[in-house]
């Protein structure tokens, strides 16, 4: 197994947070992340070694050294929650400096990839680029959307890929307010592959938003279908009625044949690898033309040799992605 599949596979022994009936916060339950089995780089390490019979233990150190996770836990707090959308209770989470001085932080909403519960965010997932954000002066908060916990939690609700479960981003504002140091006036989105999909459609409902980075997204589904014919089973499993309404569900999580429905004129970033093999290239490609002939605010940047996590020019993605968020992000 690949060493990002073992380090997924640490989260399910990550106790959930319990919520509490009583109060009135829409973010329940709240624990660090950085307890339990990750409470150091030691435990972590052997947690996977016994999850894990041929876990590669220099190999993981190499990737996550003790200096990088001692520096995370020590500039950031990161939180685990619960929060109600829809009358379901979903799993969130958000990282910030802890010494963020006198002034307000901007907010990036993190949209993750996958369906139900592949994809959710791991540990180590949120010591990569949504730590590095954080460390960049950005609190960054994330859904692991409705039915991503089923398992572990009770009326978790189901995911719907880009239906319903769009409301677990959107509300992620309303909770982001209850964090002191959040400039919620300030927000932007990094929707990485399905996550670009929620970024889009959530941003209908949320005009005040800055803009929009979209990594190795679809943005037309038909075509993204003929290209990765698999995935017709996703949808016919996630999105209720799509025998039925087919077209229209299709359109709704097509962002090329809405442009208009965008916020007026928001910046978006579309980053794509040339050699991803889940998302094709061309849909970053063609949606940029379509951008271009709208004259609607973008940049396209594709890179050269690369897959669907970017693994060769993660350096690359995090100083570009940082750059962009603090040109139009401000507090």
């Amino acid at each position: 197994m690949k060493l990002y599949n073992i380090i997924c596979c640490s989260i399910f022994l990550l106790l959930i947070p319990q919520v509490n009936a009583e109060t009135t916060s829409l973010m329940q339950g709240a624990k660090s992340c950085f307890s339990g089995p990750f409470k150091s780089h030691e435990k972590w390490l052997n947690l996977l070694g016994q999850k894990k019979k041929k876990f590669n233990r220099e190999m993981f150190a190499k990737r996550f050294p003790k200096e990088k996770f001692d520096t995370l836990k020590n500039n950031l707090e990161c939180k685990d929650f619960v929060y109600k959308v829809d009358g379901h209770l979903i799993e969130g989470y958000y990282l910030k400096p802890k010494k963020p001085g006198n002034k307000k932080l901007p907010v990036v909403i993190y949209n993750r990839g996958g369906n139900g519960p592949f994809g959710y965010v791991v540990f180590g997932k949120k010591l990569g680029l949504i730590a590095d954000l954080a460390m960049d002066g950005f609190i960054v908060i994330g859904s692991q959307y409705r039915g991503g916990s089923a398992k572990r939690i009770n009326n978790n609700g189901r995911d719907e890929f880009g239906g319903a479960d769009v409301n677990d981003v959107i509300k992620l504002l309303d909770v982001a307010k209850e964090i002191p140091e959040a400039d919620t006036s300030q927000v932007g989105m990094v929707g990485w592959s399905r996550g670009a999909m929620q970024s889009y459609i959530a941003s209908q409902s949320m005009p005040a938003l800055k803009t929009i980075v979209a990594i190795a997204g679809n943005s037309d589904a038909e075509k993204a279908l003929q290209w990765r014919p698999q995935m017709e089973k996703v949808y016919h499993g996630r999105i209720p009625g799509f025998k039925e309404n087919r077209q229209a569900e299709l359109t709704q999580r097509s962002v090329s044949k809405w442009i208009s429905k965008l916020p007026a004129k928001i910046p978006l970033l579309l980053i794509h690898g040339d050699l991803d093999k889940r998302v094709n290239v061309e849909q970053s490609k063609s949606l940029a033309m379509i951008l271009e002939k709208e004259q609607h605010p973008h940049k396209l940047v594709i890179y050269p040799e690369d897959n669907h996590g970017l693994r060769k020019h993660k350096t690359e993605l995090k100083a570009e992605v940082a750059a962009w968020l603090k040109k139009y992000l401000s507090s």
